[in-house]
């Protein structure tokens, strides 16, 4: 070999090496990255029914005290000093600029980001003091944009297969993704097809499967839904509407006491987004409803509002109390908004409808 070949396999195989520890440095600052709170702490672990609606605690169900956040040490906190009281089975509207603090405000719920200081008290207990596993189960949380996954429709549903075909379907029709007729259909047709499943073989079952379609049936015309209805990757064979549907209708079968909705109708068109409306509001009355609005017309029929502005909680009462308020946030926004007459007159209506509801009780 040439003195000058060897000077060039010398050079490569340094800038080999170079570029293998480069990687493995790389590795090292990933492993001392920190890490996430524990999933389960043993010693101190929530009660079964936690957080519940029905608890002597419902009074005050969800308590933030005082919270500020930061997304670093170093940084500037995000939020500043938050404190109010939520009560069980209340439907509560948090509002705000862009940049507010809204969307921080709800992942600290679900210790995506843990205060710097101050608490969060959920049905008596100090979210912090319990394990991450603990907290993010027994609470539901609807982003932005609804998550699917490949497979059925079912598995979407109920990943761990905690519920039965028929509480799954009856979420569907509670959602509006299913008729009366097509939920009787599906019925019929799982039971027929339980009754045929003990005399199929497993080549049979899987010849079955395979030959599914990968989007929604039609017939007639019309979309019919099945829970072996097979989803795409991200869900991308339903449209934004469906996905959100089907999010309202996994939220429906965790039944949780507490359900965070991250603006979650605010990319669909009006009128997906009043059925999506009508269906919070006729499904979710056992539930604490926190609700990321992007609309104001989806919560001025709240029974209270939150209004932020720099991360400071500026405002917080009914929605007729902020939008007669001279000069408040909630009112300037109802203004801008070109709708002003409509929201004064839906947030009346949701008094007066209080006021009888009261008593007939």
């Amino acid at each position: 070999m040439s003195f000058t070949g060897g000077v060039y396999w010398a050079c490569r195989f340094w800038t080999e090496l170079e570029l293998d520890f480069n990687s493995v440095e790389r590795v090292v600052e990933y492993l001392d990255l920190p890490q996430e709170p524990p999933a389960i702490i043993e010693s101190n672990r929530p009660p079964a029914y936690w957080p519940s609606s029905t608890s002597p605690n419902k009074d005050s169900l969800l308590v933030v005290e005082d919270l500020v956040i930061k997304y670093a040490p170093d940084l500037p906190p995000v939020l500043h000093g938050i404190s109010f009281a939520l009560k069980a089975k209340e439907r509560v509207g948090l509002l705000g600029r862009t940049g507010s603090g809204k969307s921080t405000l709800a992942m600290s719920l679900l210790r995506f980001v843990d205060p710097a200081s101050g608490r969060i008290i959920i049905d008596g207990i100090d979210i912090s003091t319990i394990g991450l596993h603990d907290l993010r189960s027994r609470i539901t949380f609807i982003p932005q944009d609804a998550t699917l996954f490949s497979g059925t429709l079912r598995d979407n549903l109920d990943p761990f297969g905690e519920h039965t075909d028929a509480e799954c379907l009856d979420v569907l029709h509670r959602v509006q993704m299913m008729s009366d007729s097509q939920l009787a259909s599906q019925r019929t047709s799982r039971d027929g097809s339980r009754a045929a499943s003990l005399h199929e073989n497993e080549n049979e079952r899987e010849a079955t499967i395979a030959s599914m379609s990968t989007s929604p049936t039609e017939t007639e015309g019309k979309t019919v839904i099945t829970l072996e209805t097979q989803v795409s990757p991200g869900g991308t064979n339903f449209s934004q509407g469906q996905r959100q549907l089907i999010a309202m209708a996994r939220a429906l079968l965790r039944r949780s006491a507490i359900i965070i909705l991250d603006e979650a109708t605010s990319s669909i068109d009006f009128a997906t987004d009043a059925k999506i409306q009508a269906t919070i509001r006729e499904e979710f009355g056992s539930s604490l409803l926190l609700t990321v609005a992007h609309r104001l017309r989806t919560v001025i029929d709240y029974d209270r509002l939150i209004v932020l502005d720099k991360g400071e909680l500026v405002e917080f009462d009914t929605p007729l109390n902020l939008i007669q308020k001279e000069g408040g946030i909630f009112r300037n926004m109802c203004l801008k908004s070109g709708t002003f007459a409509d929201l004064e007159a839906a947030a009346k209506a949701k008094v007066e409808r209080d006021r009888q509801e009261s008593s007939r009780a």
